[in-house]
């Protein structure tokens, strides 16, 4: 389903508007720091590092080795063919359920997925020095000693990364702050594949299409209802606490319900819904989807419960995937995702910034639950929104 790129270059006005973004944020980087660079080999940098999969050993540290170009392909095997890395500066990350764990290989290296940074080495013929990118970077791919053996990429937790120009795209840094497009990435990919690629979206206005979103004001769901509605639902509902009503209807929610004090299942009759998109994962989900979704092309869509759904009623469809199994070649769809952006279809309004050396403070809230769009990680300890 993933296909390789065969996209026209950015726009000359897109890479002018980010050269002045980037002169900018190279001139408080070194007014922050008068020490001279050191030579690859002895750099150092600071990072949010796993030594092994044990989530309490995770640390901070001020000096990491910084990685060069080549890494990828040196640790990875099966990468795309055509695939050529580019080192960035990281300006920001974010916290996604699944960065506050890790598999035992290619350690000690920084956690993290979701990255803007601005490009300072390459040896891709897509991106120059100086553009300013963004994307996922936390693929599962196949370790380079033992193919049969699958590991996390990672890195964004650090002031410079490598990464796959296959898995990249322009930022539009001009339409969202860079803190808010940091929040974005790994949901938005996750969505935008769920609703094309499993859902037929996107659908016509005549389709009359309503669309459940599952947990609607975390950050996948939170995507979830503004694609749904760009992609052309006429109704998006979704559960959520109540506390949570404005900021969800803020996003295009058209009807809310708090999982509370009703269950969703009971609020729609057989064949209202045309689509689910589940972010949560209760257990029995796809049981009580298939009592509401539409005998006549339903979808239901898992990226949380990998539950066996039993026999799929005729006429439905039920399929889970995991967005980082997909994510070695990701830039057409951000190609696409940043159409939705400059629309202004798609935005993060709901963050809590952390600076790099917080990103432990970060797990734990990550960990309790609850949490209302993303968190943000400022590596460039930009705290402001």
């Amino acid at each position: 389903r993933v296909q390789n790129r065969a996209a026209p270059p950015p726009s000359p006005t897109m890479r002018q508007q980010q050269r002045v973004l980037t002169l900018i944020l190279a001139l408080a980087n070194s007014s922050a720091s008068s020490q001279p660079r050191a030579s690859s080999s002895d750099e150092r940098m600071a990072a949010f590092v796993a030594p092994s999969s044990n989530p309490s050993e995770f640390y901070y540290d001020a000096a990491f080795p910084v990685p060069t170009l080549g890494k990828l392909h040196d640790e990875l095997a099966e990468l795309p063919a055509d695939a050529a890395e580019v080192k960035l500066r990281v300006l920001c990350s974010s916290v996604n359920p699944s960065d506050t764990s890790t598999d035992g290989y290619l350690k000690p290296k920084p956690l993290g997925s979701d990255v803007v940074g601005v490009v300072v080495e390459t040896d891709s013929a897509v991106f120059g020095v100086g553009d300013i990118v963004w994307g996922d970077i936390g693929s599962n791919a196949k370790l380079g000693t033992d193919p049969n053996i699958t590991t996390k990429e990672l890195g964004a937790y650090a002031e410079y990364a490598v990464a796959l120009d296959t898995q990249l795209a322009l930022a539009p840094t001009d339409s969202l702050p860079v803190l808010e497009l940091c929040g974005l990435p790994k949901v938005a990919l996750t969505t935008y594949k769920a609703l094309t690629w499993y859902a037929g979206a996107p659908w016509s206005a005549s389709s009359n299409k309503t669309v459940l979103v599952l947990g609607g004001s975390g950050g996948t769901g939170s995507a979830a209802i503004q694609l749904a509605k760009a992609f052309g639902a006429a109704r998006v509902a979704t559960t959520t606490s109540a506390a949570n009503f404005d900021y969800c209807e803020g996003l295009g929610a058209t009807q809310l319900i708090d999982y509370h004090s009703e269950n969703w299942w009971d609020v729609f009759g057989q064949g209202e819904v045309s689509v689910i998109i589940d972010t949560v994962g209760e257990a029995g989900t796809p049981g009580y989807a298939f009592s509401v979704l539409s005998t006549h092309g339903g979808h239901g869509v898992s990226i949380a419960d990998f539950e066996d759904p039993g026999a799929v009623p005729a006429g439905m469809t039920w399929s889970s995937f995991i967005n980082s199994d997909t994510n070695l070649v990701s830039a057409r769809e951000l190609e696409a995702i940043n159409e939705l952006v400059v629309a202004g279809q798609l935005k993060m309004p709901g963050l809590s910034v952390y600076s790099l050396s917080q990103t432990a403070e970060a797990f734990e809230t990550s960990a309790g639950g609850h949490v209302v769009g993303k968190l943000v990680i400022s590596v460039n300890n930009d705290t402001s929104v």
